[in-house]
């Protein structure tokens, strides 16, 4: 496959985004369509522009560590302008509440040629990070026609990823060739980029930006905050179903209910549950309605006798998962039971929780931790899945000696495992020497 052919699945895939462009329009989402389409707002050329791209919210957290190391650092963003794009709403949501006095807040174009070369034009960006996975042809080809260096952060490739690029691996070998630097999170990562092509001498194992994150100072009074208006306290021990995808609160529910039948003399736990999509937060309360178990939403729970008598709650605002993992005995990983989505394990783990993870989590660097989690074995049906996960909550709450040799071996893999950042930092000073020196 080359440039033409794939530009041409591109335009196919045009007629099916229709829809969605008019449905988004008539919701009031002019703005992020219109991004995607190139049309950005111009910056003042006064200083050379740092891009950086996270797909949504757990990129954009990641990034946190290198944004305020780079303010500090020779040629920071004191010396340039920031740009920070997402794709989606909840991470536009994210950097506009962390980044937004720091950095322009973006929606990152469609990868069509004329929609990347319109948004080149209007940011005339100087240096170009990309976090994680995105890999986008036309994007990575017309900053390298502009000399624009891109180097690809805490980069890594699913095994599900690998396996299609290497279908195409002369086609990826074209592409990988326009990242200056491929700085990988694992040895892993690393031979799987070089495997489908990528220059060697380009791709260096940095590590995970996740494992330098730190809470931010103000977060233990947000999570008090949240702790006495959901009526969360010790003598409840809490658990919380992080960034779940559709299938899996059923799951859980069963799993919860499982649970108080088999450990009727435990302290009477109570489910928070965070869906990660903010538009199936209707779709969770129709799901727990229908269950009947006493429930209460995060942005209605106004009724104090209503919020006490809750077993399980709704979180349908966005930002505050963070802040509720702090309260939580134990976390369970969503897009891990039904989905292979590998979402951010290091949130809880940093915070204290104890953390399980589904039979599909999908994350190449999970050797490197997994003393630090509790894994579920594959099962045949989801009832045996639900078992599988209430047994595993129950042992958590119950043995206090558990608890601890979990949050003992994430505290040492942490210890060890800091620096991601400055690493990144020392391959990135020269370029951004380079990109000033180019004004």
């Amino acid at each position: 496959m080359g440039y033409a052919l794939y530009n041409l699945l591109l335009l196919l895939a045009t007629a099916f985004l229709v829809p969605y462009l008019i449905a988004a329009i008539a919701r009031g989402g002019h703005r992020g369509w219109r991004e995607r389409l190139g049309s950005l707002p111009p910056l003042p050329r006064e200083k050379p522009v740092l891009w950086i791209h996270g797909v949504s919210v757990g990129e954009i957290l990641a990034a946190e560590p290198l944004i305020e190391a780079l303010a500090t650092s020779a040629g920071g963003p004191s010396a340039f302008q920031l740009v920070l794009s997402t794709v989606t709403e909840t991470g536009q949501q994210i950097a506009r509440h962390r980044y937004g006095t720091k950095a322009r807040i973006v929606y990152f174009p469609f990868d069509w040629p004329f929609s990347v070369a319109r948004a080149l034009k209007r940011l005339h960006p100087s240096l170009v990070l990309i976090l994680e996975t995105e890999i986008w042809p036309n994007f990575l080809r017309q900053c390298a026609r502009r000399n624009v260096p891109v180097l690809l952060v805490s980069g890594r490739l699913s095994n599900r990823s690998f396996r299609r690029y290497r279908w195409i691996r002369p086609f990826m070998r074209r592409v990988l060739e326009n990242f200056r630097l491929l700085l990988m999170q694992s040895e892993e990562d690393a031979r799987r980029m070089r495997e489908l092509g990528a220059p060697g001498e380009r791709v260096y194992v940095v590590g995970n930006l996740k494992w330098d994150a730190r809470p931010p100072a103000d977060e233990a009074a947000k999570a008090e905050e949240l702790a006495r208006s959901l009526g969360l306290s010790a003598e409840h021990p809490l658990i919380v179903a992080g960034s779940t995808a559709s299938g899996e609160e059923a799951l859980i529910l069963r799993a919860f209910e499982i649970l108080k039948a088999e450990h009727a003399h435990l302290r009477p736990a109570r489910l928070l549950i965070a869906p990660r999509r903010p538009e199936r937060f209707d779709e969770v309360e129709d799901l727990l309605r229908a269950s009947r178990v006493p429930f209460v939403r995060r942005t209605r729970a106004t009724d104090r006798k209503e919020v006490e008598r809750a077993e399980v709650i709704l979180l349908d605002t966005i930002g505050e998962l963070a802040a509720v993992y702090r309260l939580a005995y134990v976390a369970v990983i969503g897009g891990s039971l039904q989905a292979s989505l590998a979402h951010n394990v290091i949130e809880p783990l940093v915070r204290g929780a104890c953390v399980i993870v589904g039979p599909r989590y999908n994350d190449p660097n999970f050797p490197a931790y997994e003393a630090c989690v509790w894994r579920l074995p594959a099962q045949a049906h989801p009832e045996a899945l639900a078992r599988a996960l209430a047994h595993a909550l129950g042992r958590l709450l119950l043995e206090e000696d558990l608890r601890a040799r979990f949050r003992e071996a994430a505290r040492q893999f942490l210890a060890q495992h800091r620096g991601t950042t400055e690493r990144v930092l020392a391959h990135l000073q020269p370029i951004l020497v380079e990109a000033m020196m180019k004004r």
